[in-house]
Protein backbone atom coordinates (compact mmCIF):
# COMPACT_ATOMS: atom_id res chain seq x y z
CA UNK A 1 0.00 0.00 0.00
CA UNK A 2 2.70 2.21 0.73
CA UNK A 3 4.40 1.37 -2.34
CA UNK A 4 1.34 2.71 -4.36
CA UNK A 5 1.13 5.86 -2.78
CA UNK A 6 4.65 6.86 -3.35
CA UNK A 7 4.42 5.65 -7.04
CA UNK A 8 0.86 8.00 -6.99
CA UNK A 9 2.83 10.75 -5.52
CA UNK A 10 6.17 10.47 -7.65
CA UNK A 11 3.09 10.65 -11.11
CA UNK A 12 1.89 13.85 -9.09
CA UNK A 13 5.31 15.01 -8.99
CA UNK A 14 5.96 14.40 -13.05
CA UNK A 15 2.45 15.89 -13.84
CA UNK A 16 2.78 18.76 -12.07
CA UNK A 17 6.62 19.29 -13.24
CA UNK A 18 4.90 18.98 -17.10
CA UNK A 19 1.97 21.35 -16.28
CA UNK A 20 4.59 23.68 -14.95
CA UNK A 21 7.04 23.59 -17.95
CA UNK A 22 3.70 23.75 -20.37
CA UNK A 23 2.57 26.94 -18.63
CA UNK A 24 5.37 28.48 -18.64
CA UNK A 25 5.75 27.98 -22.59
CA UNK A 26 2.42 29.47 -22.42
CA UNK A 27 3.45 32.23 -20.56
CA UNK A 28 6.66 32.88 -23.30
CA UNK A 29 4.47 32.80 -25.98
CA UNK A 30 1.78 35.06 -24.64
CA UNK A 31 5.07 37.78 -24.35
CA UNK A 32 6.09 37.61 -27.77
CA UNK A 33 4.62 40.95 -29.21
CA UNK A 34 1.81 40.90 -30.99
CA UNK A 35 0.72 41.79 -34.86
CA UNK A 36 -0.01 44.65 -35.69
CA UNK A 37 -2.89 44.84 -38.03
CA UNK A 38 -3.31 47.85 -40.45
CA UNK A 39 -6.02 48.21 -43.58
CA UNK A 40 -5.33 49.78 -47.22
CA UNK A 41 -7.97 50.32 -49.57
CA UNK A 42 -5.97 48.06 -52.61
CA UNK A 43 -3.06 46.03 -52.72
CA UNK A 44 -0.05 47.41 -51.95
CA UNK A 45 2.52 44.38 -52.93
CA UNK A 46 0.61 43.30 -56.25
CA UNK A 47 3.85 41.11 -57.01
CA UNK A 48 5.55 39.65 -59.44
CA UNK A 49 4.82 41.54 -62.79
CA UNK A 50 3.93 44.87 -60.87
CA UNK A 51 7.63 46.81 -61.90
CA UNK A 52 7.92 47.17 -58.05
CA UNK A 53 6.41 44.48 -56.73
CA UNK A 54 5.13 46.74 -53.47
CA UNK A 55 4.23 50.44 -52.73
CA UNK A 56 6.99 52.55 -51.17
CA UNK A 57 4.72 53.06 -48.09
CA UNK A 58 5.84 49.31 -47.15
CA UNK A 59 9.43 50.66 -46.74
CA UNK A 60 10.76 46.93 -48.38
CA UNK A 61 12.96 48.65 -51.01
CA UNK A 62 14.34 52.05 -51.44
CA UNK A 63 15.89 53.79 -53.94
CA UNK A 64 19.17 55.18 -55.11
CA UNK A 65 17.84 58.73 -54.95
CA UNK A 66 15.39 58.82 -51.64
CA UNK A 67 12.58 61.60 -51.01
CA UNK A 68 12.32 62.86 -47.50
CA UNK A 69 9.46 62.92 -44.69
CA UNK A 70 8.92 66.19 -46.07
CA UNK A 71 9.25 65.67 -49.80
CA UNK A 72 12.89 66.47 -50.52
CA UNK A 73 15.50 64.80 -52.45
CA UNK A 74 17.73 62.92 -50.16
CA UNK A 75 20.61 60.34 -50.91
CA UNK A 76 19.89 57.20 -49.69
CA UNK A 77 21.32 54.46 -51.16
CA UNK A 78 23.74 56.27 -53.17
CA UNK A 79 25.49 58.55 -50.54
CA UNK A 80 26.34 61.29 -53.06
CA UNK A 81 26.44 61.79 -56.53
CA UNK A 82 27.89 64.85 -59.26
CA UNK A 83 28.02 64.60 -63.07
CA UNK A 84 29.90 66.31 -65.58
CA UNK A 85 29.66 69.79 -66.49
CA UNK A 86 27.58 69.06 -69.77
CA UNK A 87 25.44 66.68 -67.53
CA UNK A 88 25.97 63.51 -70.02
CA UNK A 89 27.80 61.86 -67.01
CA UNK A 90 26.88 60.96 -63.91
CA UNK A 91 28.79 59.42 -61.11
CA UNK A 92 27.06 57.92 -57.96
CA UNK A 93 28.81 56.62 -54.70
CA UNK A 94 26.91 54.06 -52.90
CA UNK A 95 26.36 53.20 -49.18
CA UNK A 96 28.55 50.96 -48.19
CA UNK A 97 27.55 47.75 -45.39
CA UNK A 98 24.07 47.50 -47.05
CA UNK A 99 22.08 44.03 -47.66
CA UNK A 100 19.76 42.77 -49.27
CA UNK A 101 16.75 40.82 -47.63
CA UNK A 102 18.21 37.31 -48.88
CA UNK A 103 21.57 38.13 -47.59
CA UNK A 104 23.23 39.30 -50.46
CA UNK A 105 25.21 42.49 -50.56
CA UNK A 106 24.28 45.48 -52.22
CA UNK A 107 27.08 47.04 -54.34
CA UNK A 108 27.90 48.58 -58.23
CA UNK A 109 27.66 44.76 -59.68
CA UNK A 110 23.69 44.68 -58.12
CA UNK A 111 23.49 48.37 -58.99
CA UNK A 112 24.48 47.20 -62.55
CA UNK A 113 22.00 44.28 -62.50
CA UNK A 114 19.10 46.59 -61.94
CA UNK A 115 19.84 48.92 -64.44
CA UNK A 116 20.10 45.54 -66.72
CA UNK A 117 16.83 44.76 -66.09
CA UNK A 118 15.29 48.00 -65.97
CA UNK A 119 16.81 48.74 -69.76
CA UNK A 120 15.65 45.30 -71.20
CA UNK A 121 12.35 44.67 -69.38
CA UNK A 122 10.34 47.45 -71.65
CA UNK A 123 7.09 49.41 -70.29
CA UNK A 124 5.77 47.90 -67.20
CA UNK A 125 2.60 48.98 -65.89
CA UNK A 126 1.71 49.50 -62.50
CA UNK A 127 -1.06 50.50 -59.91
CA UNK A 128 1.08 52.84 -58.83
CA UNK A 129 3.12 54.78 -61.45
CA UNK A 130 4.54 52.66 -64.67
CA UNK A 131 7.80 52.26 -65.20
CA UNK A 132 9.67 52.84 -68.55
CA UNK A 133 13.23 53.24 -68.67
CA UNK A 134 13.27 56.25 -70.88
CA UNK A 135 10.61 58.26 -68.72
CA UNK A 136 13.81 58.03 -65.93
CA UNK A 137 16.99 57.58 -68.18
CA UNK A 138 16.72 59.42 -70.87
CA UNK A 139 19.27 58.65 -74.11
CA UNK A 140 20.82 55.96 -71.54
CA UNK A 141 23.88 54.80 -73.25
CA UNK A 142 25.66 52.32 -70.57
CA UNK A 143 26.05 51.57 -67.61
CA UNK A 144 29.25 50.84 -65.74
CA UNK A 145 31.19 50.27 -62.17
CA UNK A 146 34.23 52.64 -62.05
CA UNK A 147 35.00 50.24 -59.15
CA UNK A 148 33.06 48.03 -56.33
CA UNK A 149 30.90 50.98 -54.74
CA UNK A 150 30.42 53.50 -58.10
CA UNK A 151 28.77 53.65 -60.69
CA UNK A 152 29.04 55.57 -63.83
CA UNK A 153 26.14 56.19 -66.04
CA UNK A 154 26.28 58.05 -69.91
CA UNK A 155 23.94 59.78 -71.57
CA UNK A 156 23.20 60.44 -75.65
CA UNK A 157 21.91 64.32 -75.06
CA UNK A 158 22.39 66.26 -71.53
CA UNK A 159 20.14 64.74 -68.65
CA UNK A 160 19.85 67.88 -65.81
CA UNK A 161 17.25 66.74 -64.19
CA UNK A 162 17.87 63.15 -63.65
CA UNK A 163 18.48 63.18 -59.99
CA UNK A 164 14.90 64.78 -59.87
CA UNK A 165 13.66 61.82 -62.15
CA UNK A 166 15.12 59.41 -59.79
CA UNK A 167 14.03 60.19 -56.87
CA UNK A 168 11.73 57.90 -55.18
CA UNK A 169 10.00 55.22 -57.62
CA UNK A 170 12.75 56.22 -60.10
CA UNK A 171 15.77 54.42 -58.64
CA UNK A 172 14.59 51.54 -56.97
CA UNK A 173 16.80 48.61 -56.29
CA UNK A 174 16.26 45.17 -55.55
CA UNK A 175 18.32 41.50 -55.02
CA UNK A 176 19.69 40.37 -58.59
CA UNK A 177 18.23 36.82 -56.93
CA UNK A 178 14.50 38.15 -56.78
CA UNK A 179 14.20 39.09 -60.28
CA UNK A 180 14.47 37.62 -63.92
CA UNK A 181 16.75 40.09 -65.73
CA UNK A 182 14.76 39.79 -68.92
CA UNK A 183 11.02 40.25 -68.34
CA UNK A 184 11.81 42.51 -65.27
CA UNK A 185 9.30 40.33 -63.53
CA UNK A 186 9.98 38.94 -59.69
CA UNK A 187 10.62 34.90 -59.34
CA UNK A 188 9.32 35.12 -55.92
CA UNK A 189 8.87 37.79 -52.96
CA UNK A 190 10.98 40.80 -54.33
CA UNK A 191 13.66 41.57 -52.24
CA UNK A 192 14.64 45.05 -50.93
CA UNK A 193 16.92 46.66 -48.56
CA UNK A 194 14.40 48.27 -46.23
CA UNK A 195 13.50 48.59 -42.79
CA UNK A 196 11.29 45.22 -43.58
CA UNK A 197 11.03 42.24 -45.40
CA UNK A 198 7.63 40.62 -47.06
CA UNK A 199 7.36 37.17 -45.51
CA UNK A 200 3.43 36.32 -46.59
CA UNK A 201 1.01 37.73 -49.41
CA UNK A 202 -2.47 37.00 -50.80
CA UNK A 203 -3.16 38.68 -53.57
CA UNK A 204 -5.96 41.23 -53.08
CA UNK A 205 -5.92 40.10 -49.18
CA UNK A 206 -2.91 40.95 -47.52
CA UNK A 207 0.80 41.45 -47.21
CA UNK A 208 2.38 40.43 -44.13
CA UNK A 209 5.64 42.23 -43.09
CA UNK A 210 8.72 41.25 -40.41
CA UNK A 211 11.40 43.28 -39.40
CA UNK A 212 14.74 43.38 -41.14
CA UNK A 213 17.24 42.40 -38.60
CA UNK A 214 20.16 43.08 -40.49
CA UNK A 215 18.71 46.67 -41.30
CA UNK A 216 21.83 49.00 -42.12
CA UNK A 217 20.28 51.86 -40.41
CA UNK A 218 17.90 52.58 -37.65
CA UNK A 219 15.69 49.24 -37.17
CA UNK A 220 12.06 48.92 -37.43
CA UNK A 221 10.23 49.45 -34.40
CA UNK A 222 7.33 46.82 -34.86
CA UNK A 223 8.29 42.78 -35.15
CA UNK A 224 5.77 41.97 -37.76
CA UNK A 225 3.17 43.74 -39.37
CA UNK A 226 0.18 42.78 -41.15
CA UNK A 227 -1.48 44.91 -44.19
CA UNK A 228 -5.04 43.84 -45.34
CA UNK A 229 -6.70 45.15 -48.26
CA UNK A 230 -9.90 45.97 -46.93
CA UNK A 231 -11.68 48.37 -50.16
CA UNK A 232 -14.80 49.67 -48.81
CA UNK A 233 -14.07 52.57 -46.46
CA UNK A 234 -17.26 52.11 -44.88
CA UNK A 235 -15.87 48.46 -43.81
CA UNK A 236 -12.38 50.29 -43.05
CA UNK A 237 -13.87 52.50 -40.53
CA UNK A 238 -15.96 49.33 -38.88
CA UNK A 239 -13.08 47.17 -38.79
CA UNK A 240 -11.32 50.54 -36.62
CA UNK A 241 -13.95 50.91 -34.32
CA UNK A 242 -14.38 47.16 -33.59
CA UNK A 243 -9.98 46.98 -33.50
CA UNK A 244 -9.98 44.40 -36.17
CA UNK A 245 -7.21 47.11 -37.18
CA UNK A 246 -5.61 49.52 -35.65
CA UNK A 247 -4.59 51.74 -38.47
CA UNK A 248 -4.98 52.40 -41.89
CA UNK A 249 -2.40 53.65 -44.97
CA UNK A 250 -2.83 54.84 -48.41
CA UNK A 251 -4.52 57.10 -50.77
CA UNK A 252 -7.78 57.60 -49.15
CA UNK A 253 -7.81 55.30 -45.94
CA UNK A 254 -10.76 56.66 -44.28
CA UNK A 255 -12.90 59.93 -45.44
CA UNK A 256 -12.51 63.27 -43.42
CA UNK A 257 -15.78 62.93 -41.92
CA UNK A 258 -15.09 59.52 -40.64
CA UNK A 259 -11.92 60.71 -39.55
CA UNK A 260 -13.49 63.44 -37.52
CA UNK A 261 -16.13 60.79 -35.76
CA UNK A 262 -12.95 58.53 -35.09
CA UNK A 263 -11.88 61.23 -33.03
CA UNK A 264 -14.62 62.13 -30.87
CA UNK A 265 -14.25 58.35 -29.76
CA UNK A 266 -11.67 58.90 -28.14
CA UNK A 267 -9.55 56.02 -28.31
CA UNK A 268 -8.31 56.99 -31.90
CA UNK A 269 -5.56 59.56 -33.23
CA UNK A 270 -5.42 61.58 -36.19
CA UNK A 271 -2.73 63.59 -37.92
CA UNK A 272 -1.86 64.89 -41.42
CA UNK A 273 0.63 66.57 -43.56
CA UNK A 274 0.85 67.45 -47.32
CA UNK A 275 0.49 65.30 -49.78
CA UNK A 276 1.27 64.46 -53.39
CA UNK A 277 -1.70 63.71 -54.45
CA UNK A 278 -4.12 67.01 -56.04
CA UNK A 279 -7.35 66.33 -57.42
CA UNK A 280 -8.90 67.50 -60.56
CA UNK A 281 -11.90 67.64 -63.15
CA UNK A 282 -10.84 66.37 -66.35
CA UNK A 283 -12.35 68.77 -69.34
CA UNK A 284 -13.39 67.22 -72.99
CA UNK A 285 -12.06 70.17 -74.96
CA UNK A 286 -12.84 68.23 -77.69
CA UNK A 287 -16.58 68.47 -78.34
CA UNK A 288 -19.08 71.38 -77.23
CA UNK A 289 -19.44 72.93 -75.31
CA UNK A 290 -15.86 72.76 -73.30
CA UNK A 291 -14.11 72.90 -76.87
CA UNK A 292 -13.68 76.56 -76.31
CA UNK A 293 -11.55 78.22 -73.97
CA UNK A 294 -14.13 80.70 -72.56
CA UNK A 295 -16.50 77.58 -71.01
CA UNK A 296 -13.40 75.96 -69.71
CA UNK A 297 -12.51 79.27 -68.00
CA UNK A 298 -15.95 79.80 -66.67
CA UNK A 299 -15.59 76.53 -64.69
CA UNK A 300 -12.80 77.96 -62.60
CA UNK A 301 -14.32 80.54 -61.96
CA UNK A 302 -17.60 78.97 -60.92
CA UNK A 303 -16.49 75.80 -58.42
CA UNK A 304 -16.33 76.60 -54.76
CA UNK A 305 -13.27 74.73 -54.22
CA UNK A 306 -13.05 76.11 -50.44
CA UNK A 307 -16.46 74.71 -49.84
CA UNK A 308 -15.22 71.21 -51.35
CA UNK A 309 -12.47 71.36 -48.95
CA UNK A 310 -14.64 72.70 -45.42
CA UNK A 311 -17.59 70.24 -45.90
CA UNK A 312 -15.97 67.11 -48.03
CA UNK A 313 -12.57 67.18 -46.39
CA UNK A 314 -13.53 68.94 -43.35
CA UNK A 315 -10.61 71.13 -43.91
CA UNK A 316 -8.31 68.64 -44.49
CA UNK A 317 -6.98 69.73 -48.53
CA UNK A 318 -5.82 73.09 -49.82
CA UNK A 319 -8.10 74.74 -52.63
CA UNK A 320 -5.74 75.87 -55.58
CA UNK A 321 -5.74 76.38 -59.28
CA UNK A 322 -2.69 74.95 -59.54
CA UNK A 323 -2.17 72.02 -61.56
CA UNK A 324 1.35 70.98 -60.72
CA UNK A 325 1.00 69.67 -56.42
CA UNK A 326 3.10 72.21 -54.20
CA UNK A 327 5.24 69.19 -53.01
CA UNK A 328 6.80 69.76 -56.40
CA UNK A 329 9.83 72.06 -55.98
CA UNK A 330 9.11 73.96 -59.35
CA UNK A 331 5.68 74.39 -58.17
CA UNK A 332 3.81 77.89 -57.87
CA UNK A 333 0.85 78.58 -55.54
CA UNK A 334 -2.21 79.88 -57.17
CA UNK A 335 -5.03 81.08 -55.21
CA UNK A 336 -8.82 79.64 -56.18
CA UNK A 337 -10.73 82.58 -57.50
CA UNK A 338 -14.52 82.03 -57.51
CA UNK A 339 -16.56 85.06 -59.59
CA UNK A 340 -19.76 83.60 -60.49
CA UNK A 341 -21.53 86.93 -62.65
CA UNK A 342 -17.90 86.67 -64.55
CA UNK A 343 -18.61 82.80 -64.97
CA UNK A 344 -22.27 83.64 -66.31
CA UNK A 345 -21.31 86.05 -68.49
CA UNK A 346 -18.81 83.80 -70.36
CA UNK A 347 -21.14 80.72 -70.45
CA UNK A 348 -23.72 83.31 -71.93
CA UNK A 349 -21.47 84.19 -74.57
CA UNK A 350 -21.71 79.94 -75.55
CA UNK A 351 -24.70 78.97 -75.03
CA UNK A 352 -26.30 82.15 -75.59
CA UNK A 353 -29.13 81.84 -72.66
CA UNK A 354 -29.78 78.05 -74.07
CA UNK A 355 -29.23 74.70 -71.52
CA UNK A 356 -26.83 72.29 -72.16
CA UNK A 357 -26.77 68.56 -71.11
CA UNK A 358 -23.16 67.40 -69.90
CA UNK A 359 -22.09 63.71 -68.55
CA UNK A 360 -19.86 63.95 -65.40
CA UNK A 361 -18.10 60.81 -64.92
CA UNK A 362 -16.55 59.30 -61.70
CA UNK A 363 -14.54 56.66 -61.44
CA UNK A 364 -15.56 53.80 -58.85
CA UNK A 365 -11.95 53.41 -58.06
CA UNK A 366 -12.35 57.19 -56.97
CA UNK A 367 -15.70 57.04 -55.31
CA UNK A 368 -14.42 53.98 -53.20
CA UNK A 369 -11.56 56.29 -51.92
CA UNK A 370 -13.00 59.82 -51.76
CA UNK A 371 -16.26 61.41 -51.31
CA UNK A 372 -16.47 62.28 -54.92
CA UNK A 373 -20.48 61.65 -55.15
CA UNK A 374 -21.42 64.13 -53.22
CA UNK A 375 -18.92 66.54 -54.48
CA UNK A 376 -20.32 66.59 -57.79
CA UNK A 377 -23.49 66.90 -56.70
CA UNK A 378 -22.35 70.05 -55.02
CA UNK A 379 -20.61 70.82 -58.79
CA UNK A 380 -23.92 69.81 -60.21
CA UNK A 381 -25.57 72.43 -58.39
CA UNK A 382 -23.23 75.09 -59.36
CA UNK A 383 -23.74 74.26 -62.87
CA UNK A 384 -26.75 74.33 -63.12
CA UNK A 385 -27.21 78.23 -62.48
CA UNK A 386 -25.00 78.26 -65.68
CA UNK A 387 -27.26 76.68 -68.01
CA UNK A 388 -25.38 73.13 -67.53
CA UNK A 389 -27.63 70.24 -66.81
CA UNK A 390 -25.04 67.32 -65.59
CA UNK A 391 -26.09 64.11 -65.78
CA UNK A 392 -23.40 62.21 -62.62
CA UNK A 393 -22.36 58.66 -64.19
CA UNK A 394 -20.79 56.05 -61.99
CA UNK A 395 -18.21 53.63 -64.15
CA UNK A 396 -15.61 50.77 -63.15
CA UNK A 397 -12.39 52.59 -63.75
CA UNK A 398 -11.37 50.51 -67.10
CA UNK A 399 -14.63 51.60 -68.43
CA UNK A 400 -14.59 55.28 -67.59
CA UNK A 401 -10.82 55.38 -68.73
CA UNK A 402 -12.52 54.12 -72.51
CA UNK A 403 -15.17 56.33 -72.66
CA UNK A 404 -13.14 59.34 -71.81
CA UNK A 405 -10.47 58.15 -74.91
CA UNK A 406 -13.14 58.33 -77.24
CA UNK A 407 -14.56 61.55 -76.22
CA UNK A 408 -17.82 60.19 -74.91
CA UNK A 409 -17.64 62.45 -71.77
CA UNK A 410 -17.91 66.27 -70.43
CA UNK A 411 -16.47 66.45 -67.29
CA UNK A 412 -14.90 63.63 -65.13
CA UNK A 413 -13.32 63.78 -61.51
CA UNK A 414 -9.75 62.19 -60.30
CA UNK A 415 -6.24 62.65 -58.45
CA UNK A 416 -3.09 62.68 -60.06
CA UNK A 417 0.04 62.38 -57.58
CA UNK A 418 3.99 62.82 -58.21
CA UNK A 419 6.19 59.49 -59.10
CA UNK A 420 8.96 61.49 -59.08
CA UNK A 421 10.25 65.15 -58.61
CA UNK A 422 10.95 66.17 -62.34
CA UNK A 423 7.53 68.02 -63.40
CA UNK A 424 8.50 67.60 -66.92
CA UNK A 425 6.85 64.36 -68.55
CA UNK A 426 4.16 65.44 -66.41
CA UNK A 427 3.43 68.64 -67.60
CA UNK A 428 4.55 67.47 -71.29
CA UNK A 429 1.93 64.66 -70.93
CA UNK A 430 -0.99 66.51 -69.97
CA UNK A 431 -0.82 69.51 -71.98
CA UNK A 432 1.40 69.59 -75.17
CA UNK A 433 -0.42 69.28 -78.09
CA UNK A 434 1.26 65.75 -78.68
CA UNK A 435 0.82 64.96 -75.01
CA UNK A 436 -0.24 61.12 -74.54
CA UNK A 437 -3.13 62.21 -71.68
CA UNK A 438 -3.89 64.98 -73.47
CA UNK A 439 -4.80 62.50 -76.43
CA UNK A 440 -6.33 59.78 -74.11
CA UNK A 441 -8.58 61.78 -71.87
CA UNK A 442 -9.53 63.76 -75.27
CA UNK A 443 -8.86 67.39 -73.84
CA UNK A 444 -8.25 68.63 -77.17
CA UNK A 445 -5.80 71.12 -75.93
CA UNK A 446 -2.91 73.10 -78.00
CA UNK A 447 -1.60 75.73 -77.07
CA UNK A 448 1.15 77.36 -79.29
CA UNK A 449 3.34 78.71 -75.95
CA UNK A 450 3.59 75.89 -74.03
CA UNK A 451 4.58 72.98 -76.83
CA UNK A 452 7.25 76.21 -77.50
CA UNK A 453 8.01 76.13 -73.58
CA UNK A 454 8.53 72.33 -74.08
CA UNK A 455 10.88 72.68 -77.42
CA UNK A 456 13.12 75.25 -75.26
CA UNK A 457 13.74 72.92 -72.30
CA UNK A 458 15.04 70.35 -74.10
CA UNK A 459 18.42 72.57 -74.65
CA UNK A 460 17.93 74.42 -71.42
CA UNK A 461 20.83 73.25 -68.45
CA UNK A 462 20.63 75.34 -66.02
CA UNK A 463 17.85 74.26 -63.05
CA UNK A 464 17.38 78.15 -62.50
CA UNK A 465 16.70 78.67 -66.38
CA UNK A 466 14.78 75.64 -66.11
CA UNK A 467 12.45 76.66 -63.29
CA UNK A 468 11.59 79.83 -64.84
CA UNK A 469 10.32 77.86 -68.30
CA UNK A 470 7.88 75.30 -65.86
CA UNK A 471 6.78 78.61 -63.94
CA UNK A 472 5.85 80.20 -67.85
CA UNK A 473 3.81 76.94 -68.99
CA UNK A 474 1.84 76.93 -65.03
CA UNK A 475 1.16 80.90 -66.02
CA UNK A 476 -0.28 80.01 -69.42
CA UNK A 477 -2.26 77.19 -67.96
CA UNK A 478 -4.10 79.73 -65.36
CA UNK A 479 -4.76 82.21 -68.38
CA UNK A 480 -5.62 78.94 -71.01
CA UNK A 481 -7.23 76.00 -68.90
CA UNK A 482 -7.16 72.80 -70.01
CA UNK A 483 -8.19 70.93 -66.79
CA UNK A 484 -9.88 72.33 -63.49
CA UNK A 485 -7.51 72.05 -60.52
CA UNK A 486 -9.34 71.56 -57.47
CA UNK A 487 -7.26 71.14 -54.23
CA UNK A 488 -4.17 69.55 -53.12
CA UNK A 489 -5.47 66.54 -50.59
CA UNK A 490 -3.79 66.23 -47.11
CA UNK A 491 -2.41 62.62 -46.12
CA UNK A 492 -4.20 61.46 -43.25
CA UNK A 493 -3.08 58.71 -40.74
CA UNK A 494 -5.77 57.73 -38.65
CA UNK A 495 -4.68 54.80 -36.02
CA UNK A 496 -5.80 53.59 -32.53
CA UNK A 497 -4.17 55.28 -29.48
CA UNK A 498 -2.59 51.30 -28.41
CA UNK A 499 0.06 52.45 -31.11
CA UNK A 500 2.55 54.94 -31.23
CA UNK A 501 4.81 56.57 -34.18
CA UNK A 502 1.94 56.62 -36.55
CA UNK A 503 2.46 59.42 -38.22
CA UNK A 504 1.62 60.67 -41.66
CA UNK A 505 4.36 61.79 -44.34
CA UNK A 506 3.57 63.26 -47.58
CA UNK A 507 3.51 59.52 -49.08
CA UNK A 508 2.22 57.42 -46.67
CA UNK A 509 2.88 56.86 -42.93
CA UNK A 510 6.08 56.33 -41.19
CA UNK A 511 5.58 52.45 -40.84
CA UNK A 512 9.26 52.08 -39.71
CA UNK A 513 8.38 54.36 -36.09
CA UNK A 514 5.18 52.20 -35.54
CA UNK A 515 4.50 50.14 -32.59
CA UNK A 516 2.53 49.53 -29.89
CA UNK A 517 1.97 51.75 -26.87
CA UNK A 518 5.63 50.07 -24.58
CA UNK A 519 6.67 48.35 -27.32
CA UNK A 520 9.06 50.75 -29.54
CA UNK A 521 12.28 49.45 -28.41
CA UNK A 522 13.47 46.53 -30.74
CA UNK A 523 13.91 43.42 -28.66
Amino acid sequence: MKRLINRMYLLLCVLLCIGFILSGCGNQQSTEEPEIVLAAARDLAPGNKDPYYSSVILKTWESLVGISDDGKIKPMLAESWESNESKTEWIFHLKKGVKFHDGSDFNAEAVLANFYRITHMGYKPSTFYGYQVSRIYPGLIKYEADDAYTVHLYFEKPVPMLIYRMAGWGSCMFSPSSFDKESGDFIDIAKGTGPFKIVERKADNYTVLERFDEYYGEKAKAKRIRVRVITSPEARYSALKSEEIFGVLDLGGVTPIMAEDLMRDGRFQVNSAKSTISHYLSVNGTRYPFNGERMRMALNLVIDREQIVRHYFRGYGTPTRDFLNSTNPFSKVYPPEKNLEEAKKLVDEVLQGKRQKIVFLIPQYGAARYPYKVISEFIQAELKVLGLDTEIVLMDGMTARKAMAMGNYDLSIGTRGLGNLDPTSLLYEFFDTKGPTNKASSFGYSNPQIDADFEKLVGTYNIEDRAQIYTDILNQLVEHPAVVPLFEDQNLAVSNKKLSGYDAVVYGITLDKVSWVGEGDVK
